[in-house]
């Protein structure tokens, strides 16, 4: 939070230079220049309504915040949501959206691939675009912000394959099958997999990033697999049906092994009461806060980043022991 904060100084500093440049000695009160544009409308469309996404809303508004309160510009973040995780419902959404001319769009894509020629709509007509979790296919240079997902995938697998001392039957629940951060954890929990003898796949199914969805699946590998010894996810509801799944299955902590991804507080209070111990966190207040200076500074002038890591850290019992806690 500090070097976020550090970095909002340095922006309104930047931007005052910029202002003073381009004024020369006009006399004004406030960061933003007299005639120049000071409202700026940030539209973000997640995947789906969940609570992930949330996460990364909320952070996006309080970077929106106090870049307003630093800047003296006023920057409002318009959140769209769609019910489900379905791309040709996303993409009559981010036409409408387009239509509003919006100062920018932040966008985690159900269908990369679908939905890059109406994105490149949007940048034509001079509208910044970033991709959050979503990366571009190879030869399309649109701004993004997130991790290497493959690596997550890999670091996951490898601590759940460390909890089964290199054995058992495991299921797998994907996400959203054409969402590139979920395709490239479920082929890097694949290729891990596959370096152990031991491991035996034995069920995969699909949440679409749905909680509900989750629990459903994992019910379902659960009744047919008595004998299971842990399970993969792919995506930020994945860890938190799977666990509401053993729960109603009578199976206690610990009983199926199984390592989860992101922070959501359903997963850290299943944390608290043993049901995994670790969770490969991608930081969604970062992302949130990085999508709106990005888009703030293209509206500047200046080049947006290609690419914005924000890392993942690892969350662990010891740090969910006191309550829920914020700010991965």
């Amino acid at each position: 939070m500090k070097r976020f904060v550090s970095v909002v100084l340095v922006l309104a500093a930047c931007i005052s230079i910029v202002m003073l440049a381009s004024c020369g000695n006009q006399a004004g009160g406030s960061t933003a220049a007299a005639g120049e544009k000071k409202e700026y409308r940030f539209v973000m469309i997640p995947i789906l309504s969940q609570a992930w996404f949330d996460i990364v809303y909320n952070a996006a508004v309080d970077a929106a915040d106090k870049l307003s309160a630093e800047t003296g510009y006023k920057i409002t973040i318009d959140y769209q949501a769609p019910a489900t995780a379905d791309p040709v419902v996303q993409n009559e959404l981010l036409e409408r959206v387009i239509a509003t001319e919006p100062d920018g769009i932040a966008i985690d894509c159900t269908d990369i691939n679908v939905t890059i020629p109406i994105l490149e709509e949007a940048m034509a007509r001079g509208i910044p675009v970033i991709l959050y979790a979503s990366t571009a296919p190879p030869g399309k240079l649109i701004p993004h912000v997130g991790n290497n997902y493959y690596e997550q995938g890999a670091r996951e697998a490898e601590e759940l394959v460390q909890r089964l001392n290199g054995r058992g039957k495991v299921g797998i629940i994907h996400g959203v099958p054409t969402n590139p951060p979920h395709a490239e954890r479920f082929q890097a929990i694949h290729d891990v997999f596959a370096k152990y003898p031991g491991i035996q796949i034995v069920a995969e199914a699909y949440d679409y990033d749905d909680i509900e969805n989750a629990q459903r699946e994992a019910a379902a590998i659960l009744s047919a697999n008595p004998d299971l010894s842990g399970f993969a996810v792919c995506d930020a509801a994945g860890p938190v049906g799977v666990g509401v799944a053993l729960k109603e299955a009578g199976k206690k902590p610990g009983e199926v092994k199984y390592v989860g991804i992101d922070d959501l507080p359903q997963l850290q209070e299943l944390m608290r009461e043993g049901y995994l111990d670790l969770s490969i966190a991608t930081q969604p207040n970062n992302i949130g806060r990085w999508c709106v200076i990005s888009m703030f500074m293209e509206n500047l002038g200046f080049r947006p980043i290609t690419f914005y890591d924000t890392k993942y850290a690892l969350l662990t019992p010891d740090l969910v022991k006191d309550g829920v806690i914020e700010g991965f």
